[in-house]
C-alpha cells in the first residue's frame, strides 16, 4: 500500500512539473511575440520564471547527451530535423522551461553562439520581427553587408570533417545578385543533391534556402529557409555543437563543376 501511494505522489510531481513547463513555455513564448521591432532587451527580462541556466543544443542531440551536459537526469527532449532549435531552462536541478520545435510552429526563434548562457551574463539579444516569426539575435559586433559577403563569397564552406559525408555551401555572385550553391554529400559519393538560392544578409545573419534533408532517403521535399552568423571566419547555426559549424575548406572544390 505504502509503495502505491509513493508511486501515485511520484506520478502527481511529474505531471506538476510537466504542466509548469508547458505554462512556461507559453508565457515565454507569447512574451516575446509581444515585444517590439528592432528592439534590445536582456533574455532574463522577457523570462516569466526563474533560471540559473539555459542550454543550446543542435539538431539530433540525443536525450542522454541533453543529460548529460545538464548535469542531471530529467525528462526532455530530442530534436528530429534541421532547423529546429532546442533550449531547456534549468533551475536548482531542475528543468523549468523547454522550447523545442519549428520556428514555424513556435513563432519565435533564438540566435546565439552561445552553448549555455547563465542568468547573470546579462546577454542582451535585438528583436527582428518577421511575417510569422520574432527572432531575437543576440548582439555581437555588427558587421556591414558588404563586409561579410566578401568575407564568404567564392569560398566552400562544409561540414566535412572524414571527407565523406555532409553539408557544404558555396557562396557566389552573378550579375549582380548574390547567390549560395548547398550540397548534400553522401557517403561514398560526391553529390546527393545541390540546390541554387539567393542569399539575404541582414542582422548578420546569412539566410538562403537549403535542400531539406529528408532528400537523402529519396523523398523529395521542399527546400527550408536556413539562416547562417558569420563569426570569426567560422559559420554558426545557432550553436557550437560540430553538425552545425560551417568551416572554409581550401582543399575542398566541389562546387567547380556546378559554377559556369
Amino acid at each position: 500500500m505504502k509503495r502505491m501511494i509513493v508511486l501515485m505522489m511520484c506520478v502527481l510531481i511529474l505531471v506538476a512539473c510537466t504542466s509548469q513547463r508547458s505554462t512556461n513555455e507559453k508565457k515565454f513564448t507569447d512574451t516575446i511575440k509581444e515585444l517590439r521591432d528592432e528592439t534590445e532587451i536582456g533574455l532574463k527580462d522577457i523570462t516569466p520564471f526563474e533560471w540559473d541556466t539555459v542550454y543550446s543544443f543542435a539538431p539530433y542531440t540525443s536525450k542522454k547527451m541533453v543529460q548529460e551536459i545538464i548535469g542531471f537526469k530529467a525528462k526532455v527532449s530530442e530534436t528530429v530535423s534541421e532547423g529546429m532549435p532546442h533550449f531547456v531552462f534549468v533551475k536548482d536541478k531542475e528543468v523549468v522551461c523547454e522550447i523545442i520545435g519549428y520556428p514555424s510552429n513556435l513563432g519565435i526563434n533564438i540566435n546565439t553562439f552561445r552553448s549555455s548562457i547563465n542568468s547573470e551574463d546579462n546577454v542582451v539579444f535585438k528583436v527582428r520581427k518577421e511575417t510569422d516569426i520574432v527572432y531575437l539575435i543576440e548582439k555581437t559586433t555588427k558587421l556591414t553587408e558588404d563586409e561579410i559577403w566578401n568575407t564568404i563569397k567564392k569560398r566552400e564552406w562544409s561540414t566535412l570533417e572524414d571527407g565523406f559525408a555532409g553539408y557544404g555551401i558555396y557562396f557566389y555572385e552573378k550579375n549582380d545578385t548574390k547567390y549560395a550553391l548547398s550540397m548534400i554529400y553522401g557517403s561514398g559519393l560526391p553529390v546527393i543533391h545541390t540546390y541554387k538560392s539567393e542569399v539575404i544578409i541582414k542582422d548578420n545573419i546569412i539566410s538562403f534556402d537549403f535542400p531539406n534533408d529528408l532528400i537523402v532517403k529519396g523523398e523529395e521535399k521542399e527546400p527550408v529557409r536556413i539562416g547562417l552568423i558569420y563569426k570569426d571566419d567560422i559559420l554558426y547555426f545557432g550553436s557550437k555543437n560540430l553538425k552545425e559549424i560551417y568551416k572554409y575548406n581550401p582543399e575542398y572544390n566541389h562546387y567547380d563543376e556546378f559554377i559556369k
